[in-house]
């Protein structure tokens, strides 16, 4: 029983090598790291108390799979615990260089719409303010070609209505009528 005692660090690896151990308790110290595979070899452990410290990771199978056999062991107070009833499902673990760069690649994309964003803003801008500019003001080349299309349009219709020459043009395109 080495409870309550603020020891800090890593569960040593060799209680694993303590074969005859049968009851480890200790909780409410200041463990951190995951729980030593070697503890799942201990055949003859059944009661584990790692109450109350900083553990994280995946809880060994091992030690899970004698729990069904009459075991007793306490994982709570332990938040980054999972892997067995009980405790959260273990997730994906990410190391903190895939952290990095999924937050790195985050924010390359929000920069990628911002200034998609900001340049499609600054064209929509620009071409209100044109088709304002236009409406304000005379637009003499538009008005120019819309008069000599709508003028070609209406040469083009009297030119069906009247007969035509003797050169097989329409009439009009000989020049001025002279009679």
């Amino acid at each position: 029983n080495l409870s309550g005692n603020g020891i800090s660090g890593g569960i040593p690896s060799s209680l694993g090598t303590v074969t005859g151990l049968e009851i480890l308790d200790l909780s409410y110290n200041s463990f951190t790291g995951s729980i030593p595979e070697s503890l799942g070899q201990l055949t003859s452990l059944r009661i584990l108390d790692l109450n109350g410290n900083s553990l994280s990771g995946r809880v060994p199978a091992a030690l899970g799979g004698r729990l069904l056999h009459g075991s007793s062991f306490n994982f709570s107070d332990n938040s980054g615990l999972c892997g067995i009833p009980g405790l959260q499902p273990c997730g994906p673990h990410l190391s903190a260089g895939a952290r990095v760069g999924i937050a790195l690649g985050a924010c390359v994309a929000l920069l990628i719409a911002a200034a998609g964003s900001t340049i499609w803003w600054k064209r929509r801008n620009n071409v209100l303010r044109a088709q304002r500019a236009a409406a304000g003001r005379d637009a003499p080349y538009a008005k120019a070609r819309t008069h000599f299309n709508r003028d070609m349009q209406l040469a083009i219709h009297r030119s069906h209505d009247q007969p035509p020459s003797s050169s097989g043009r329409a009439a009009g395109e000989d020049g001025p009528r002279l009679l």
